[in-house]
């Protein structure tokens, strides 16, 4: 009977070694860089209709100013506007630094110093827990000294579901989950600059996304027995068609070597060179058609940008669907330039609104609410993670009707 004993007691042991301790919510971030908010009705999406039949969508997740990639996904990350978290374009120049930043250029991704503000993934370090980035803009640089757990150098051939199968097993592993992953796809984004936001191209891409949701949600059922892990399904930003036809062209009121463009078209960022401040800027805004143009400190108070370094003295913003650029360079790009779609616009065109969806455990069930800014996640993340928010922009109270 003792040895009968001693054998149940090995193998309760045993098996219970095999169960995923989880102390609380788990989260996993994803993103469909790209993904418009209106792409769910352009095609059959069955997978992501299931999240919107048991979880919560939202008719649009409003992007910060400027609506591009980088900014947006850490302003997702951090919950600060891009005034206050650093990245206020894909491409910058900070004059303190001496230096640019371009997202091509790995060595200033990897760089902590272009990196304002708290990351969720150090938030949820610091609390003690454990988070998983399988790349997202800014996991790849020690902010604050630090790395989440488990990270991921960004390299876009890995297979997208060899991309979920590694951040599942981070938050199921057996003996030390993460309490936050972490998933990025690119694809949808790529499409769209490539052939427009109409496109059929699109259409299959999004049909791609849906396929990937299916494959989670499979494998959920088979890891994620407790339903501890609670998904938030975002992008960053919206599309907008252009057209050859819709151009702005400098040369055609002002003396182009004079400019030294930092950021490009839609959201074009520059300063000017040998005192012609005052000359370029009056030739601009006599001749305002098509775009908008702000002097640093005259850049409207909502797109919550002017008050960084970084800034340069001047912003164009084109109009829906158009490209601001020099003469030389749409000559080299022919009639036909440009075409496809890009983002980078106002935030308030709807275009640019990104895909919202959660579902989960603490997420109320067919619930679809108004649009919602971005910046308002990290509060809602740490909420869900219970975990202490670091100093950030969002606001809990605009986003808490979608939990329990």
């Amino acid at each position: 009977m003792k040895h009968i004993f001693v054998i149940l007691t090995l193998c309760i042991i045993g098996c219970s070694s095999s169960i995923k301790k989880v102390s609380s919510n788990q989260l996993l971030l994803i993103s469909f860089d790209g993904f418009r908010a209106d792409y769910l009705s352009k095609t059959d999406t069955p997978n992501f209709d299931k999240i919107v039949e048991k979880g919560v969508v939202s008719e649009g997740l409003i992007p910060i100013f400027p609506t591009k990639t980088f900014p947006n996904h850490y302003a997702i990350a951090t919950g600060l506007y891009p005034e206050n978290n650093g990245l206020v374009g894909n491409n910058m120049y900070d004059p303190e630094m001496d230096a640019k930043y371009s997202l091509g250029d790995r060595e200033a991704v990897e760089n902590p110093d272009w990196y304002l503000g708290e990351p969720i993934w150090n938030t949820v370090e610091k609390a003690g827990k454990k988070a998983g980035t399988m790349f997202w803009v800014g996991s790849e640089a020690p902010i604050q000294g630090m790395r989440p757990t488990h990270w991921k150098r960004y390299d876009g051939s890995v297979p997208h579901q060899a991309r979920i199968d590694s951040v599942l097993k981070w938050m199921t592993n057996s003996t030390n989950p993460i309490d936050l992953g972490t998933l990025y796809f690119s694809f949808t984004d790529t499409q769209g600059h490539r052939f427009g936001p109409d496109s059929p191209e699109v259409a299959t891409a999004i049909q791609q996304a849906d396929s990937l949701v299916g494959y989670l949600m499979q494998q959920l059922q088979k890891l994620d027995s407790d339903n501890s892990i609670n998904l938030l399904i975002v992008s960053d930003h919206g599309m907008v068609e252009l057209s050859p036809k819709k151009r702005v062209v400098l040369d055609e009121y002002i003396s182009t070597e004079y400019i030294n463009i930092i950021s490009g078209s839609p959201a074009v960022m520059f300063n000017v060179e040998d005192g012609k401040e005052e000359e370029i800027y009056k030739k601009l805004k006599d001749n305002e058609e098509h775009y908008v143009i702000y002097k640093k400190h005259d850049i409207p108070e909502r797109f919550h940008l002017k008050n960084n370094i970084r800034v340069p003295e001047f912003l164009m913003i084109a109009d829906d669907g158009y490209t601001i650029n020099t003469k030389n360079f749409f000559d080299k790009r022919g009639l036909d330039y440009p075409q496809g779609g890009t983002h980078g616009f106002d935030n308030s065109n709807i275009k640019m609104d990104a895909l919202f969806l959660a579902h989960g455990r603490v997420f109320k069930e067919g619930l679809k609410i108004e649009r919602v800014q971005n910046v308002h996640l990290y509060e809602l993340m740490a909420n869900i993670l219970r975990v202490q928010p670091a100093k950030n922009d969002g606001d809990f109270s605009k986003i808490k009707e979608i939990l329990k």
